[in-house]
């Protein structure tokens, strides 16, 4: 299953370039829960179910365009468990401002779809949270 949990994260992420945020959630559980990098400025601590994290990708939606999301990797962690390192670039709707922002989600998956996500600034945090390779 390790290896098709890979493909569901890929595929979710593809479905919101391509399809919009109806697509993504097509991918998620009905008990979604998701963390934004704690401390960060969107970070609201956990959010629980598809409408919470809906709002909470609308609101980067709303916020940039040109809004796209690219896995540069994906790790695949156990049975249950993978590594995106993400790569989002935009631009601010306001400001006109591009920017890039390069982070790590740990994706928990059940039935084949998106139970649980969880933010971290980067690769390594990702890793320490998942605990050691076995």
């Amino acid at each position: 299953m390790s290896r098709e949990n890979v493909v569901i994260v890929r595929d979710s992420l593809k479905a919101l370039d391509d399809g919009g945020l109806d697509a993504m959630a097509e991918f998620w559980d009905p008990e979604i829960s998701w963390r934004a990098i704690e401390g960060a400025l969107d970070d609201v601590g956990e959010m629980q179910g598809i409408e919470a994290a809906r709002v909470y990708v609308q609101d980067w939606l709303d916020t940039f365009d040109d809004f796209s999301v690219v896995p540069e990797e994906l790790l695949d962690v156990d049975d249950a468990r993978v590594i995106a390192v993400q790569l989002v670039s935009a631009r601010a709707k306001l400001s006109g401002v591009e920017t890039q922002l390069r982070y790590a989600v740990v994706y928990t998956l059940r039935g084949g779809r998106i139970l649980h996500a969880r933010e971290y600034a980067d690769r390594s945090e990702a890793l320490k949270a998942v605990g050691p390779a076995e």
